[in-house]
């Protein structure tokens, strides 16, 4: 007897249907998957489990129909939820084995530690893409109504629109993806989320393809510091201006007042820098984190919030710019970032780590000229909530997010912000979009003709 043949015993005479539906085909031995699929069938066609009786008429190869003679000779007394559990610790460590076998004989000679790392995190999601580790759903008897407290304060308030946050806030488990053409404002958009998560005290963290660390932390800084983004990057600011970018550096570092004040005397930039990252540690708790990689995978992905989950970070969203071309592995498709069913697992994989680390998590896509998905409508599958962008023209000074898909919402609602193309600041005061002008006026013009 062995743990597959006990656990298939188990379910046909107990008829436990909870248990197969958990069980995976690829858990069992070779030499079980044609039974396996004999069940599947029946269950399928007549919606219940068969018997062994029922076995026995069904099959035709001799062979399949001694092993459920066999099946039913076993003895056993072991509770099929236990079996399951045995069987799938055994398939894992088994499936684990294999994969570190074939990374030794084919990897660990040539790969430096990153690629090290990154291989082993590979190893790991592939594993846990074959089976299931998230506990069953909680008891019907002790499942409360209501979330605590500390929960509620992780909900996700997106900050780009004070009206909004008042009616939508995002669980920590939600994946919210933001769609738009090039160079509407996608990258910008989730910027600003990552900063006004910094601005209320906790952390965010940038996974950024296009886009180095130090460009994205100019964005940040300005936003932050209401100061122009383009002067900001060319160091051209004003007294005033500088002041407000060496207060909003100067934050990021733990005991850095005594530095700010000698700052304000010698107004050196460049001396203050030097000091604070010689003399003073970064906030471990409140930081903007960010991760530039081109070559972005899962792995990498997941290796780092890996890091970041054993660490005293209060992360409380991450940003991912941007899915379309964030890798399955490091292996690469044969149709590159075009592959839609790439794409498809990338999204999945997002709303996954969500799920496991419990943090929201942003992330902007492509969209066509009629303001569908780009390559794969699919990707939006498992998002939690999705918007597209207009950003208009700078003259309008606004942005506009539609929203096209809403999990847990009742309706899916759009809204209109302020736009400050200086700071690159969106929001937080909602403001009428060029087609809503357009019809106000149009409307007032109508009353004053009654009149």
């Amino acid at each position: 007897m062995n743990i597959a043949s006990a656990l298939l015993k188990q379910i046909l005479v107990l008829q436990d249907f909870e248990a197969w539906t958990l069980l995976h085909k690829h858990y069992l031995p070779t030499e079980y998957h044609t039974l396996h699929k004999i069940v599947s069938k029946h269950t399928e066609k007549y919606h219940k489990l068969p018997t062994f009786e029922d076995l026995k008429f069904e099959i035709r190869d001799s062979s399949t129909r001694e092993k459920v003679y066999a099946l039913e000779t076993v003895e056993v007394d072991v509770e099929a939820a236990m079996l399951l559990e045995y069987l799938k610790n055994e398939y894992t460590q088994a499936e684990i084995l294999k994969a570190l076998e074939s990374y030794i004989d084919n990897s660990i000679a040539f790969e430096d530690a990153e690629e090290s790392v990154t291989q082993l995190h590979e190893i790991i999601r592939d594993i846990e893409s074959k089976v299931d580790l998230q506990p069953p759903s909680e008891s019907m008897q002790r499942i409360e109504l209501f979330i605590d407290d500390d929960e509620l304060k992780n909900y996700l308030a997106l900050g780009l629109n004070e009206d909004y946050d008042q009616i939508m806030q995002f669980s920590p488990r939600d994946l919210i993806l933001l769609g738009g053409k090039r160079g509407r404002g996608k990258s910008l958009t989730s910027t600003n989320i990552a900063n006004n998560m910094y601005e209320n005290g906790r952390s965010a963290m940038i996974f950024t393809i296009e886009m180095d660390a130090r460009e994205t932390l100019q964005r940040v800084c300005a936003m932050g510091a209401k100061v122009s983004a383009t002067r900001l990057k060319m160091k051209n600011l004003s007294v005033p201006e500088w002041e407000r970018v060496a207060t909003w550096w100067a934050n990021r570092f733990e005991k850095s007042d005594e530095y700010l004040q000698e700052y304000k005397e010698h107004r050196s930039f460049d001396e203050l820098h030097k000091k604070l990252s010689t003399k003073c540690a970064l906030d471990p708790r409140r930081q903007i984190d960010i991760v530039y990689e081109p070559s972005l995978t899962l792995a990498k992905i997941q290796a780092e919030l890996d890091k970041r989950a054993k660490s005293d970070m209060d992360l409380g969203v991450v940003v991912v710019d941007y899915l379309n071309q964030v890798k399955r592995s490091a292996v690469p498709s044969r149709q590159g970032q075009y592959d839609w069913t790439e794409q498809i697992e990338v999204s999945k994989a997002l709303k996954s780590m969500a799920q496991e680390y419990e943090v929201p998590v942003v992330s902007p896509y492509q969209t066509d000229a009629s303001g569908e998905a780009r390559f794969a409508k699919g990707i939006l599958d498992a998002a939690d909530a999705a918007f597209t962008l207009e950003s208009w023209t700078k003259q309008d000074e606004c942005m506009t997010f539609n929203c096209v898909k809403m999990r847990s919402g009742t309706d899916e609602i759009g809204f209109t912000s302020y736009m400050d193309w200086e700071t690159l600041k969106i929001g937080p005061h909602t403001v009428l979009n060029p087609d809503q002008k357009e019809e106000q006026e149009f409307k007032t013009d109508e009353e004053i003709n009654d009149i």
